[in-house]
Formats: structure tokens, sequence, C-alpha cells
């Protein structure tokens, strides 16, 4: 059951990251944050391996995942 969970989610996101690119990391990450379950232990190793394929460059995925958590995070709750 919880394998195919992962499966599912992880689907999802290779889906998002390949149509939509840096942007679709800076919004999976923005979604992480909102405290939405979706995890950036599933995120961030997708764009990480698109990057050692050579798809990616690591600065702007490091760049644009920084920047999808702060939409997310409010300080002070």
């Amino acid at each position: 059951m919880l394998e195919n969970v992962i499966s599912q989610l992880f689907t999802f996101i290779s889906w998002i990251i390949s149509s939509g690119g840096y942007v679709g990391v800076m919004a999976l990450m923005a979604i992480e944050s909102a405290c939405v379950p979706l995890p950036s232990e599933l995120i961030m190793p997708f764009a990480g391996y698109l990057v050692f394929k050579g798809q990616f460059n690591l600065y702007m995925v490091a760049t644009m995942g920084a920047i999808g958590c702060n939409p997310g995070f409010s300080p002070g709750v």
C-alpha cells in the first residue's frame, strides 16, 4: 500500500518537473513548504538526477528550490 502511494507521488513529481522545468521544481517546493504532504525528499533527488543527466543546471535547481520554499514559509506561526 505504502509503496503504491510513493510510486504515485513520484510519477506526479517527475511529470511536473519534466514538463515544468525549473518552475516545476519551484512550484513543488512551494507546495511542500505550505505543509502539504509532498516530500521534498522525492522532489530534489529527481531534480538532482536531471542535473546528473545534463538536462538541468545545479545552481538553477538549488536556487529555484530555495525560492520555492519561501512562499509557503510563514514565520511566527
